[in-house]
């Protein structure tokens, strides 16, 4: 009787486990979520521990680019650049790769940006500017409409031809890189054995909640072109990030992934 008992208490023990992995994500999502996500101001942010760190604005100066393929599951574009601290080459680091089954990224490019937030890019001096997530001065491709979701397109890092994220955005770099514009980099900053610069370069909300999340904390890279007095502006997200999200940067249960999102506008 007790080996009985034993094997049951084994079998539902297992059982339990299974159930809870399956539908962990879920109930992460449910412990986290707050309602109308849509009419949350940046006033009513509430502060959790999985913002993301060191964020801010690089203002800099684009010279060179490489790509980082060390890593063959999180391959990166080097975006080599100075600013006026630093004789030192400082890197952007732009993800071309989600490590989701659904390797893909969402690209938006918007070659005439006419936005607020370029008056304030205006006037700052090179290096880094911090910015607190409780101000609201930084990035939010949602609450800021940033960008059309339906207009965003899904990439691919290595299949050859258009829909290639590195045929996409390296051309747009060369050009900032051959113009001398000023780039205006927004993520999170970083040190490390590598090198130092700026890294999470792409929607920072709407993951699952291990990922550092964060409303007014997305990352972009934003070009002022002196030549023609326009701005220009690279935006990136993984297929796999679900909106809305609520005022912690989490997505709720009934909400959809991106790539649901835009194969369903072809539909």
């Amino acid at each position: 009787m007790h080996h009985f008992f034993s094997y049951l208490s084994a079998c539902s023990l297992s059982r339990l486990l299974s159930l809870f992995h399956q539908n962990l994500p879920k109930y992460l999502l449910t412990i986290f979520r707050t309602p109308e996500p849509h009419l949350i101001s940046p006033s009513e942010i509430k502060i959790i521990t999985m913002l993301v760190k060191d964020y801010g604005v690089w203002a800099a100066t684009p010279i060179s680019i490489e790509l980082d393929d060390r890593n063959p599951n999180s391959p990166h574009i080097h975006l080599k650049f100075r600013d006026d601290s630093s004789a030192n080459e400082l890197i952007a680091a732009i993800n071309v790769r989600s490590t989701s089954l659904d390797s893909r990224l969402v690209y938006w490019l918007n070659e005439n940006l006419q936005h607020p937030i370029t008056d304030r890019l205006k006037v700052l001096d090179h290096g880094f500017h911090p910015i607190s997530a409780r101000d609201g001065r930084g990035l939010d491709y949602i609450r800021q409409k940033l960008v059309k979701v339906s207009e965003g397109e899904l990439l691919e890092f290595n299949q050859p031809g258009p829909d290639n994220i590195i045929e996409k955005v390296t051309p747009i770099l060369q050009r900032a890189i051959d113009g001398q514009n000023k780039a205006f980099i927004f993520g999170s900053k970083f040190s490390d054995e590598n090198g130092q610069g700026i890294h999470d370069i792409h929607m920072n909300q709407g993951s699952l909640p291990h990922f550092a999340h964060g409303v007014f904390q997305d990352g972009a890279i934003i070009f002022y072109i002196p030549n023609s007095d326009h701005w220009e502006a690279i935006f990136l997200a993984f297929a796999s990030q679900r909106i809305p999200t609520d005022g912690r940067g989490l997505s709720s249960p009934d909400t959809t992934e991106l790539v649901d999102q835009l194969s369903s506008k072809s539909v």
